[in-house]
């Protein structure tokens, strides 16, 4: 499809310009080409003769209420050489009647060579051609005769060639009245014409201000073309009807609050005959000031035109409008009026007037312009803002609310709130309703649902909305706090964690100070002691004392982190080996499901038995949370942890991490112990069955590893445990680069951003490179002097402290004309490095970049 800009070049071609008349279309390209591909083959190209073709297009157009088909085609009749007074005369033809028609078809059946009629159209036979098309245009359902005698005379091809042109008239008119804003001002052949035009026929201007006026009067039988037999009946019910503006219909509507007029559309300007008494209260003017004005004297310089220009275009179709419109009063202080106009016709269908109703809406459109400001402004808050009824149903819904809970507004507007945000009816949703009822608002903090069945936390601000003292409606602003929240929860666990470690380590420390003589005197009575009962009560009292003491070893794995030999794992081989130990103990009303498809899942370093050790004993728990069988799902998968979202996490290091998880479908674990299991000795379980050490050596474990453990859990829905666990990237297969395989490569990271660059560091250590790093550029510079020998790539950030990006690689050139650089920017590269020095960039990060982006960038510098 062709742009609007490629079909407007073709207009101009065609026209020397692009008349206004396309203007509406120019934003819609499939619009502009299907209307300019009828202008070109009905208008442009048809045979028909230049002058036959805008004499027919400006008759017919007196018959369109927008004038700029009438004022368009006269100028253009002007510029093909008829006269100023000879065009007047021609429009102020009343259109022909049926006696008129029949002659001229007389006359066109007289021509010898019927085939040549428009090659040889003398201006005789032009004018009763032309009669005879205004007759069909105009007469649709009474020319069948003539379109009958008019095709044998023209022959099919020559006569679908004229009724093609006047559908296209009749299009054009529809197209104009769809769009009355079009102005004839800026249309060239108006430019060049108009103003020669009217001053040789001054009555010209007169007329295109009048035409349309003039046609409603041939209409009602002015010119008796469509309504040929008017009866005395008729003409007797509009004199009745004119009646109506008396003195007595007056009377009989004075108590009417709105204001009622009646203007008479067969006079000139369609001036108004009668006002109520409401009309004067409304807008300051009496009846004697109104009558015999057109309406428009109550528009001012703030009135909108586009619902002036609709008020006329009804008002020309006799069709009703009901609108709201700015208008003035007297005084001359604005107000809004709600306007309904409605055309009164006969029995037989002529329009006697037209009858107005006003209503005075000042108050409710600058109380609705108000609710529309508030609306405005409240749709800019990030925070959620709702506005319920007194039953707690939703009236307004802000686009912050549909940000946070994912409703849009149509979706939520009518339902009430704690149906919609809330679980249960709970104490806080209960304490807030009660509080704003009785103190007007409340605060707090609530937990409420998202439309994909998320919980947030919300600290929710709730007043009651009064109007004349009496409550009538809530208003409720609702900040989203949930990172927040976990944010405090993991700061709060993690103070909990340290604070126990420090009592545990000094009770362990004491315990294991008491244990190692209550061990050795022990073993030195069981060598005098010989007797058998003796011998019976200090084994019982070894063996409870190495429990006790195997209980403290397990409280210090959990302080300090278990330390043990590691290497590198697979993930996948780690689970997989824990899933046949499952299915070798577990019942089989316990189904255990394993997600293993994740084939390049990152490696990780660590003890395989400690971890096994772990996953068993998070296993083992599940067993139990599910005592009438359920679901065991173990899952894996990479995580890579940016500092940005460190926080929403319960590991302390940004980086790459393969998370294990494994959830049950369970009793779960209710609130207030869902922050105590990790505690030591904290169980659940009947005294006996447990010590509380399962899930503190579970952390021991992964804090050993450098991970971490997070826990989330419903009651009645189960439980899902989280361990992150460091984790390593796979080479790309197929991949012998040295970024992977070596290291002896020394890479220089240049970088401002202490995160960005630890993290990056971190990345390539990972990969197998040695790096350095500088966070400024005189650090870059001395670090490189130093090491340039070794260093094999320098990556920098061209916006680095100190000394610029372009500054430094321009002092690395100095010491190394050799040296490699990758650069990170956001902005283009030529307008930061001289020419000189591009032969030593080998590749571009576009800022921001992901780690997979630097990764892959070096890998290709690499092969190379």
């Amino acid at each position: 499809m062709r742009t609007s800009t490629e079909i407007s070049t073709e207009i101009e071609e065609k026209f020397g310009f692009v008349p206004p008349f396309f203007s509406p279309a120019l934003a819609t390209p499939a619009i502009l080409e299907n209307l300019w591909q009828q202008t070109l083959a009905a208008y442009l190209e048809n045979p028909l003769p230049a002058l036959f073709k805008e004499k027919l297009s400006g008759y017919l157009s007196r018959f369109c209420p927008v004038p700029y088909c009438l004022i368009c085609h006269s100028c253009s009749l002007y510029a093909l050489g008829m006269q100023a007074p000879e065009i007047l005369a021609f429009l102020e033809l009343a259109p022909p009647n049926q006696q008129e028609i029949d002659r001229h078809l007389d006359r066109l059946a007289a021509q010898a060579n019927v085939a040549q009629l428009f090659s040889e159209l003398s201006s005789t036979l032009s004018e009763s051609l032309l009669c005879c098309a205004i007759f069909i245009a105009l007469q649709a359902d009474r020319a069948e005769d003539c379109r009958r005698e008019l095709r044998q005379l023209l022959g099919n091809e020559n006569y679908h060639y004229l009724v093609t042109f006047i559908a296209y008239i009749k299009t054009s008119h529809e197209w104009m009245k769809a769009h009355p804003d079009v102005t004839y001002e800026a249309d060239r052949r108006f430019q060049e014409n108009f103003a020669t035009l009217v001053e040789q026929e001054p009555r010209l201007a007169d007329f295109f201000n009048t035409y349309w006026l003039r046609v409603q009067q041939e209409l009602l039988g002015g010119a008796g073309w469509m309504q040929p037999q008017a009866t005395n009946a008729a003409e007797a019910d509009r004199e009745a009807a004119m009646a109506i503006a008396n003195v007595n219909f007056a009377q009989a509507i004075n108590s009417a609050s709105d204001g009622i007029l009646l203007s008479d559309p067969n006079q000139s300007d369609n001036p108004i005959i009668y006002t109520n008494p409401a009309f004067s209260r409304i807008t300051g003017y009496s009846a004697t000031e109104a009558l015999g004005r057109n309406c428009r004297f109550l528009q001012g310089e703030a009135t909108d035109p586009h619902t002036v220009a609709q008020i006329r275009q009804a008002i020309a179709q006799r069709r009703e409008i009901q609108t709201t419109i700015l208008n003035y009063r007297k005084d001359g202080q604005p107000f809004w009026n709600q306007l309904r106009i409605s055309p009164v016709c006969t029995k037989g269908g002529e329009l006697l007037y037209f009858v107005g109703l006003q209503t005075d809406i000042t108050e409710r459109e600058q109380t609705e312009e108000q609710i529309r400001e508030h609306a405005l402004l409240f749709n800019h808050s990030q925070d959620a803002i709702l506005v319920l009824d007194l039953e707690n149903r939703i009236l307004f819904w802000n686009s912050g609310a549909t940000r946070l809970f994912g409703w849009a507004a149509n979706e939520a507007i009518g339902h009430y709130l704690d149906e919609l945000l809330f679980d249960e009816l709970g104490p806080s949703l209960q304490s807030a309703q009660k509080a704003v009822n009785q103190q007007g608002e409340w605060q707090g903090e609530l937990c409420q649902r998202t439309k994909d069945g998320r919980q947030v936390t919300v600290e929710s601000r709730w007043s009651l909305i009064r109007q004349n003292q009496i409550p009538k409606s809530i208003l409720i602003v609702n900040t989203d706090i949930t990172q927040r929240k976990q944010a405090e929860n993991q700061r709060l666990r993690t103070q909990r964690f340290e604070g126990i470690s420090t009592v545990t380590k000094g009770l362990a420390h004491d315990l294991n100070n008491a244990l190692a003589p209550i061990l050795m005197a022990v073993q030195l009575l069981s060598q005098k002691l010989q007797d058998e009962q003796s011998q019976q009560l200090l084994v019982m009292l070894e063996k409870n004392a190495k429990r006790s003491a195997s209980l403290l070893q397990q409280v210090l794995d959990f302080v300090r982190g278990i330390e043990g030999e590691k290497r590198t794992i697979d993930v996948n081989q780690l689970i997989s080996g824990v899933e046949q130990t499952l299915k070798q103990q577990f019942p089989r009303n316990i189904l255990i499901r394993t997600n293993l498809a994740v084939t390049d899942l990152w490696l990780i370093t660590g003890d395989t038995e400690q971890l096994h050790q772990a996953l068993i004993c998070l296993c083992d728990n599940a067993q139990d949370a599910m005592p009438n069988g359920g679901i065991l799902r173990l899952v894996a998968d990479n995580l890579w942890i940016d500092p940005s979202n460190i926080w929403a996490h319960p590991v302390s290091k940004p980086g790459p991490y393969v998370v294990v998880t494994v959830a049950d479908t369970g009793l779960g674990i209710s609130g207030e112990n869902l922050h105590r299991i990790f505690d030591p000795f904290f169980t659940t379980k009947a005294f006996g069955q447990g010590t509380g050490l399962g899930l503190s050596t579970v952390v021991g474990i992964i804090k050993g590893h450098g991970g971490a453990v997070d826990v989330s859990s419903a009651v009645g829905k189960g439980s899902q445990f989280k361990v992150y666990l460091p984790g390593i990237p796979r080479p790309t297969p197929g991949n012998n680069s040295p970024l992977l395989s070596t290291e002896s490569s020394l890479i220089l990271i240049v970088e401002g951003n202490s995160d960005t660059r630890e993290l990056s560091k971190t990345l390539l250590e990972s990969c197998g490179y040695q790096v350095l790093t500088a966070g400024d550029g005189i650090e870059a510079i001395a670090l490189y002097a130093h090491h340039w020998s070794e260093v094999c790539l320098v990556v920098i950030d061209m916006a680095v402290p100190e000394l610029d990006g372009p500054t430094v690689i321009q002092a690395l050139h100095k010491i190394n004309s050799q040296v490699w650089v990758v650069v990170s920017t956001d902005k283009p590269l030529p307008d930061l490095v001289s020419t000189e020095l591009r032969s030593n960039i080998k590749a571009v990060l576009n800022q921001p970049y992901t780690h997979e982006e630097l990764t892959n960038t070096l890998q290709t510098i690499f092969r190379r």
